[in-house]
């Protein structure tokens, strides 16, 4: 059996996301049943507030057990446990299958296989991208070679644990300016195209869109800490400094519902970013194969896959054989009859002799 330990290495700023305040442990784990029902249980641990606020990236609602403890090993820290009972794969894809910008997305799939003496189980979890903003590939700033390379390395989120080579590490420095230009560049897409079209809405001589789209790059460059930051109120004083017109805040409040959603979309991916995220999945019988980062007996454990999931997705799977004992009692029945049939027949034929 071979595992693999699967994580990319996306985001710059990757450390700073984990340090920061507000953050939960997600662990999810699902129990495979032999009969294809499924028990999910996900459990979000952090700080009271964060807790009882109840802002997760899961959707969770009354059809699901749900009770809060105080964890007490940690100060001030508690635990929620949500869990509910799906009675077959579809079932949970239409209940977990999320909503882009306001959830995690899933996408499941459990097969099974009849082989006589033993029933194969494979199961598949894909953690659907939730980079909310792609408008520009990331083939336009790096080479598919490197692409290819990068949703194969690994990060660990302690950097004491850094599980690449060296040539690795240093591959990736290299990478790492394009990675940030590749995410800043894609904030500012959509900011850009809300301001633009509030200057077409408020149509004012003193800021004509033909000026404005000749400054696209003068605003992006002068806007890159707010970016940074997702400050993306600050950007509308930057644009009146750089574009030097009145009229910048009138087209700003032209198109004010569409920042909105930008900066409620930034708000997301970051808060969804910055919590840390573990799964398991308990299988029927044994485990025979896995891309788990982590096998105790029938229980698989991915762990360190969310910057691979953000961008790229993560498929995580398993698969499993669990012994039909029926079958073998069946068979064991069938050769023990074919066994004394065989004796009964020789000893006739001996007294016939």
């Amino acid at each position: 059996m071979k595992t693999n330990n699967t994580s990319p290495i996306l985001a710059a700023c990757l450390l700073a996301f984990l340090m920061c305040s507000g953050c939960l442990d997600i662990e999810t784990t699902t129990h495979v049943n032999r009969d294809g029902s499924l028990v999910r249980t996900i459990t979000f641990e952090g700080d009271s507030v964060e807790v009882y606020a109840g802002k997760f990236p899961v959707e969770l609602d009354s059809t699901w057990t749900r009770a809060i403890t105080k964890v007490a090993a940690k100060n001030r820290h508690y635990m929620l446990t949500a869990s509910k009972r799906f009675s077959d794969v579809d079932e949970m894809n239409k209940v977990l299958g999320g909503q882009f910008g306001k959830t995690l997305q899933f996408k499941f799939a459990l097969e099974k296989s009849f082989q006589w003496f033993f029933t194969v189980y494979r199961y598949q979890e894909t953690n659907i991208p939730f980079e909310q903003f792609t408008a520009l590939p990331i083939t336009d700033f790096l080479s598919q070679a490197e692409v290819d390379w990068l949703s194969t390395k690994v990060l660990d989120a302690d950097p004491k644990k850094l599980t690449y080579t060296k040539g690795d590490s240093l591959a990736f420095e290299s990478l790492e300016p394009r990675l940030r230009e590749y995410e800043l560049q894609n904030r500012f897409v959509p900011i850009f195209s809300a301001f633009l079209e509030g200057v077409k809405t408020v149509n004012d001589p003193r800021l004509p869109a033909a000026t404005v789209e000749k400054m696209k790059d003068t605003l992006y460059r002068s806007s890159l800490q707010a970016l940074d930051q997702r400050n993306v109120d600050t950007l509308s004083i930057i644009f009146a400094r750089v574009l030097r017109s009145p009229a910048v805040t009138k087209a700003w409040q032209a198109n004010a519902s569409a920042f909105v959603e930008v900066k409620r979309r930034l708000e997301f991916e970051h808060e969804t970013n910055s919590h840390t995220y573990q799964t398991s999945v308990f299988m029927p019988g044994l485990i025979t194969g896995s891309n788990a980062t982590k096998i105790e007996g029938n229980k698989a454990t991915w762990s360190d896959f969310k910057d691979h999931g953000r961008t790229f997705g993560y498929t995580m799977w398993v698969e499993s054989r669990q012994v039909n004992w029926w079958a073998v009692i069946i068979a064991s029945v069938v050769v023990v009859v074919l066994v004394a049939s065989l004796f009964l027949s020789l000893v006739r034929a001996k007294k016939r002799i």
